[in-house]
């Protein structure tokens, strides 16, 4: 069972981070952005679109449908690689990120889609009995 717990745990994460970074492939005016490690990564950040709340929404619901696990760590799931990847570029440069506290808290509020999506989902198994 524990085991069950982290793959999905991992998924919302891989799901939250290819929400932003899947955004930048199609979005023709988003200004690319220079990263020591994950340039992708920033400038979906960077230039975070209502596309990439629309597709953490959707991983919120759909990481929750497939699972039993609580909705907002799954919505806080979805935005947890973006930390550890700010600190593995802090430390290869530690300039690059000099909005740390603050970035941290974006991070949290870009979570908030996937936590609705998640409480959708919670609810749409409840009202079709698969709860």
């Amino acid at each position: 069972m524990k085991k069950n717990v982290i793959w999905i745990y991992l998924l919302a994460s891989i799901l939250g981070v290819i929400s932003i970074v899947l955004p930048t492939f199609f979005l023709p005016d988003l200004r690319q952005y220079d990263s020591p490690l994950f340039p992708l990564i920033r400038t979906g950040i960077e230039g975070i679109s209502s596309w990439s709340f629309g597709l953490l929404f959707l991983s919120g619901f759909g990481v929750k449908l497939l699972s039993k696990l609580s909705s907002w760590k799954i919505g806080l799931s979805t935005m947890a690689l973006f930390p550890i990847m700010a600190i593995f570029e802090m430390i290869v440069d530690p300039s690059s990120h000099n909005m740390l506290p603050i970035e941290f808290i974006f991070y949290a509020v870009y979570s908030v889609p996937a936590i609705i999506g998640a409480y959708l989902a919670q609810g749409t198994k409840k009202i079709i009995g698969r709860n």
